[in-house]
């Protein structure tokens, strides 16, 4: 029989109980408020356009963006940055939104790659600048298509967040890629001197013609009417692999090709080996004001510099004579 003194009793014991309860659901590893659905950085949407710098670091490697006036550089080749993949990342973070919650303790970080940034940690540590604020984060490891495990620094709550950070730290995969872009139709000649064998010459009064090889060695007769007018598409999209400052010394003096556009755009360019890899550099100048800008543009890439292109690229610049005779 429970008798008023007994109810009493159990009565306190229920209030207690429900406290203590409160107290310990206070004190969980998970809030029970998990922000599913907020934004990892939520203020940096708003400062898209006001970033000045991107860095990246992991596993001991690290490039940095930096904005230079309307453009950007990257700091490591001192060359301009791809800005459609620098702002792919910047609009991602700005997106990056939480799909779960994840683990509070860090002996399991590294299981995600989202320990502190170090030398040995396996996961990336971004940062992004703007006028009155850093952004960070460490992004560690892809889960599924979607998303990407995060942790903000200083936060002991790990995230699963989508979309997907998709970057690397190497300086060679931010540089804006493209060279020169010559169509075809508006070479009207070119000089090649290949790394061994004769030089040759070739040129066409009109963009419909054929390329003509000229002043042929006696004995030589060009194989067809046809055979040297695709070497014209040769600085039509040509992009590179790598930058570099360009070795000091004169430029060597073969092989090379100048390329002559019939609005006065003169292209010189010598190549390099080294072991496997190939190397350009250059000079560009106007004949005439038509082609003054793109002239001076393109020398403000070349100058001082030395590009790494693929090997079949290289190939096709400094083609032998015995190749259309």
């Amino acid at each position: 029989m429970i008798t008023p003194r007994r109810l009493a009793v159990l009565g306190i014991a229920a209030v207690i109980a429900v406290a203590a309860a409160g107290w310990f659901a206070s004190r969980r590893t998970v809030p029970t408020d998990a922000p599913t659905g907020n934004l990892v950085l939520p203020a940096l949407k708003a400062r898209i356009d006001a970033v000045t710098a991107v860095r990246l670091a992991a596993k001991g490697a690290n490039v940095t963006l930096e904005r230079s006036g309307k453009d950007w550089i990257v700091k490591e080749r001192d060359y301009p940055a791809d800005t459609a993949k620098l702002r792919k990342i910047l609009l991602g973070l700005a997106d990056l939104t939480v799909t779960e919650q994840k683990t509070r303790d860090p002996a399991n970080y590294a299981q995600l790659g989202v320990e502190d940034a170090g030398t040995s940690a396996t996961g990336m540590a971004i940062e992004v600048d703007t006028a009155d604020r850093k952004f960070s984060l460490l992004a560690g490891k892809a889960a599924g298509g979607t998303g990407s495990f995060v942790r903000l620094p200083g936060d002991a709550q790990a995230l699963l967040a989508s979309p997907q950070i998709a970057a690397d730290t190497d300086p060679k995969h931010w540089i804006d890629t493209a060279l020169a872009d010559l169509p075809a139709d508006r070479v009207q000649a070119l000089e090649v001197t290949p790394a061994t064998g004769p030089a040759w010459r070739a040129t066409r009064d009109a963009a419909k013609d054929p390329l003509a090889l000229v002043a042929l060695p006696k004995g030589k007769k060009q194989r067809g009417a046809d055979v040297v007018t695709p070497v014209a598409a040769l600085l039509a999209g040509l992009h590179m692999q790598d930058v570099r400052a360009a070795p000091a010394g004169n430029p060597p003096l073969k092989p090379r090709v100048v390329v002559r556009s019939f609005d006065g755009l003169e292209i010189d360019l010598t190549g390099r080996e080294d072991g496997d890899l190939r190397y350009i550099r250059g000079t560009a100048r106007a004949t005439g004001n038509a082609a003054a800008k793109e002239a001076a543009a393109l020398e403000g890439k070349l100058r001082g510099r030395e590009f790494e292109i693929p090997r079949y690229k290289y190939d096709a610049l400094f083609r032998a004579l015995s190749d259309f005779t």
